[in-house]
């Protein structure tokens, strides 16, 4: 849990202040993957590599439509997923 935020892995379910949220298998893959990294920044090749199973060298916008995606989708919470700028995303530790 971080701010509004709860997640179950174990049940697969996503809570946004106390309400349950529909994700994707992908969506949730790539949230978990985030909290787990919690307070690190994961570079989007990183990303691609550990949630997507996927190596790719070159421009791929996968991981930011996700996460776009992924932000609208936690409404009030979208916040607590940054980006740096060039580098990838993270989710801070000391929210």
């Amino acid at each position: 849990s971080v701010g509004g935020l709860s997640v179950s892995v174990e049940r697969r379910e996503v809570l946004v202040n106390g309400n349950p949220i529909s994700l994707t298998f992908k969506e949730f893959e790539l949230l978990v993957f985030l909290l787990e990294g919690r307070g690190r920044v994961l570079s989007r090749d990183r990303i691609l590599r550990e949630v997507w199973d996927y190596d790719f060298d070159g421009e791929n916008r996968t991981v930011d439509v996700h996460i776009r995606t992924l932000r609208q989708k936690l409404g009030d919470c979208g916040y607590l997923i940054e980006t740096v700028r060039g580098v990838g995303y993270k989710i801070d530790i000391q929210l």
